[in-house]
């Protein structure tokens, strides 16, 4: 039986956030970054080694929104798979799309080596897995798309599964290497005391209330700067732009106590893989360095809520289930339970560009995934640098969604959200 366990984010027990300073007074910068992030720590570190003088603002602490309560799955996938891709752009902009998102992977493998970051990282190939014969249709047409784009890719049927998985209950999987896990929290730390070591300026506990001009106003500050870019994911519609373009899921996480070494055993017969399944609101689940297994998931009723629900016994006892059922064999028992909201688009993409009315700001929204994050914040840090602009109408708020702005006012976002999700990963 699940007890009502506080909603308490595991990372966070494991090491203390300790904020910076607030922001108080007048300052000026080059260039501030809005949001404490994967990806607004990614571009500040790519302006900031370019020699520009920037400025980190945060609300809370860096890695306290969707980036450091996360599962830390560092892979190419995210919420859209690269069949799903290949089939909306065809072969050539799938495949840039794709190593678009590799690249993010890069970058914090990188950064993970070069700095010598702390963050439980362990190399783990990914699996995606089918809980049914349709779900299996979904992963054959995953195989194929990375054969065709030139990927490695392993595919296994309901008999070869239980080599690598240790359940009767999956219908197939396609496994995939360069990928890995790592405690997400506590690499965004770790890159905001590289940055500021390195001259980086950063504000916590500051949320910026307003952007007018070139200026950004928080509580008790204000700096200006010529650039200003917002890596704030779901947080940007509360800047009163982009309101109908990005809105959010809400997905839940469960830690367990550590497992013996013969339950890991039963559960990666093999090794120990990233694993999630084909539901739209699905399951994931991977082992952590000190053998917990981290689970994830949700349903169609709180996934695409307004608010944040902090009802843990209700999905303790989901994430319980989907293990007991999964594997019936193992006695697991949860110790930490969170929820946590991720940025998203109607078509699963980001959302980035200049504001409409004001072309000194710069938005990067909707990245859902870590890779995805740092990827966009590199982008926008070249943007500024360099003109980058390959993605820049791929990308666009402007671009076509399958629901527009009027049917969107009709339906609410919570539908139109849950429907034009349905339709990217499906249809």
């Amino acid at each position: 039986m699940i007890k009502n366990i506080p909603p308490n984010v595991y990372w966070y027990n494991l090491k203390d956030p300790k904020p910076s300073k607030k922001l108080l007074g007048e300052l000026k910068a080059d260039i501030v970054v809005v949001g404490g992030g994967m990806a607004g720590l990614s571009c500040a570190q790519v302006l900031h080694e370019a020699g520009l003088q920037v400025i980190i603002v945060e609300k809370d602490f860096c890695g306290a929104g969707a980036s450091g309560k996360t599962s830390g799955f560092i892979t190419p996938d995210s919420e859209i798979e690269l069949g799903s891709l290949l089939d909306t752009y065809g072969p050539e902009k799938a495949k840039r799309i794709w190593e678009f998102v590799i690249s993010g992977v890069h970058i914090i493998q990188k950064n993970i080596e070069r700095y010598h970051i702390e963050c439980d990282y362990h190399k783990q190939d990914s699996l995606f897995i089918a809980n049914n014969t349709s779900g299996f249709k979904h992963i054959k047409k995953e195989h194929e798309a990375r054969v065709q784009l030139g990927y490695t890719s392993t595919l296994f049927d309901s008999n070869t599964i239980k080599k690598v998985i240790g359940s009767e209950n999956y219908m197939g999987g396609v496994r995939y290497p360069d990928t890995f896990g790592m405690n997400s929290f506590f690499y965004c730390q770790a890159m905001k005391d590289v940055l500021c070591k390195n001259g980086v300026v950063t504000y916590e506990q500051s949320a910026v209330e307003r952007i007018v001009g070139h200026e950004i106003f928080t509580p008790h500050g204000r700096i200006t700067a010529d650039h200003i870019i917002v890596c704030a994911d779901r947080f940007i519609p509360d800047l009163g732009v982009l309101k109908k373009e990005i809105y959010h899921v809400q997905t839940f996480l469960g830690i367990t106590r550590p497992l013996s070494q013969e339950n890991v055993k039963k559960i990666f017969p093999d090794d120990a893989m990233m694993v999630w399944d084909t539901d739209l609101v699905y399951n994931y689940f991977r082992l952590t360095g000190d053998n917990r297994l981290l689970i994830g998931g949700g349903d169609l009723l709180y996934t695409y809520a307004r608010n944040v629900t902090k009802n843990t016994a209700r999905f303790g006892r989901q994430l319980q289930n989907y293990i007991n059922k999964k594997f019936p064999n193992i006695d697991l028992e949860m110790e930490f339970l969170w929820p946590g909201m991720l940025g998203v688009s109607k078509d699963l993409l980001p959302i980035i560009g200049p504001d409409e009315d004001n072309d000194c700001v710069f938005y990067v929204g909707a990245a859902s995934g870590l890779p995805w994050a740092s990827a966009l914040g590199s982008y926008a840090a070249d943007h500024l640098l360099h003109g980058r602009n390959e993605f820049d109408e791929d990308f666009s708020a402007k671009r076509h969604f399958v629901i527009g702005r009027r049917m969107q006012s009709l339906l609410r976002s919570p539908v139109t959200y849950a429907l034009s999700h349905g339709i990217a990963k499906y249809l």
